[in-house]
């Protein structure tokens, strides 16, 4: 972390054990993300219940380059080190998402693609023409919805690509309405 760790107590009298308890867990912020600028943590009692308790809001924000990340400020707890924690873990997991964001490992979703089925043999093996004119083959493990037996030629059908060493193949093939 590049600025010392700010730390607010709010409406409570500070416990001995809570300070470095939260500069423990914000000195681990560097393990997700080596660019964290700067982390603020505000410590707040919520109420003044006198038979009940308080309860605890740990607040956490941590500016990084090009966002602000804030952990924990709708959670409470009755425990203060409770509240520490669910809002540190948050935390840890933005952090993460960040740091997945920033170097494109985002997953990727499959995309589907349309097509007519050109032609189909007793084997059990067709093959579907794709709208944008490439041909992919496919056998009946790959058929979802109806079964192989019930496809036609010429029917409309979605699938998805797998790209092998023998060319282009339609997984996860299912028939549409139309």
């Amino acid at each position: 972390m590049k600025l010392p760790l700010q730390l607010t107590i709010r409406d409570m009298a500070p416990l001995p054990s809570l300070e470095p308890e939260i500069q423990r867990r914000a000195a681990q912020l560097d393990r997700f993300a080596a660019d964290v600028m700067s982390c603020h943590v505000v410590v707040e009692a919520e109420g003044n219940r006198h038979r009940t308790g308080h309860e605890y809001r740990v607040k956490a924000t941590v500016h990084v380059p090009d966002e602000v990340i804030v952990a924990g400020e709708h959670q409470l707890d009755r425990d203060v080190f409770v509240a520490l924690r669910d809002s540190f873990d948050a935390l840890d997991r933005q952090l993460e998402d960040y740091v997945r964001r920033r170097s494109g490992q985002t997953k990727a979703h499959p995309v589907v693609l349309h097509g007519r089925i050109e032609s189909l043999s007793d084997e059990g093996v067709g093959r579907i023409v794709g709208d944008a004119g490439d041909e992919y083959r496919f056998d009946r493990t790959q058929v979802e919805h109806p079964v192989f037996e019930h496809l036609s030629v010429g029917q409309e059908v979605r699938f998805l690509e797998a790209g092998t060493r023998t060319g282009r193949e339609a997984r996860r093939v299912c028939a549409t309405g139309g």
